[in-house]
């Protein structure tokens, strides 16, 4: 990482002001991506009733979160610092310099965050299917009888035990 970080210093067109801005949105994509993956992948994991290895697929999202977000940012502000070069030379007035620096860089940041989310989204499916598991859960919810269903108390059972003896709960 030094070395991509001295690339990313020395290259031509970053000054120090966008390179302190790269930093911290790569920090700020990198929770983005981290946080709201991580929810989305662990809905999917939900909603599929797959088992995954945790450990491999936190490590390996982490890594790919961070590589997407630090790969966004920089993909990002250099389409933006050629787009808002290119509108800053068509500008007139103040108003249009301010628009077109925000609203020229902020559509390249954004676009190049949205692929980042594709590139996310597609590489956490595939460290999905690398993560999954094989062997039966440690925790099982119910309790299974010899027919493989959970076991039915019967009326007896309920009104001797003492925690159940109201009628409403």
């Amino acid at each position: 990482t030094t070395s991509f970080a001295n690339d990313v210093a020395h290259h031509p067109n970053m000054n120090p002001q966008i390179f302190s801005f790269f930093i911290v949105l790569a920090i700020i994509w990198f929770l983005l991506y981290w946080i709201l993956g991580g929810v989305f992948f662990a809905v999917m994991t939900i909603m599929r009733l797959g088992r995954i290895r945790a450990v491999r697929f936190s490590c390996l999202f982490t890594l790919l979160a961070l590589m997407v977000g630090v790969g966004a940012s920089y993909f990002g502000l250099s389409r933006a610092q050629e787009v808002v070069s290119a509108c800053l030379m068509s500008a007139t007035n103040k108003a249009e310099i301010v628009a077109s620096i925000f609203g020229c860089g902020f559509a390249n940041i954004f676009s190049a965050f949205l692929l980042g989310a594709a590139v996310l989204t597609v590489g956490g499916f595939i460290i999905m299917s690398i993560s999954k598991s094989k062997s039966k859960p440690w925790i099982v919810l119910e309790d299974l009888n010899d027919e493989g269903e959970a076991p039915v108390a019967s009326q007896q059972e309920v009104t001797d035990d003492p925690i159940h003896i109201s009628k409403f709960f």
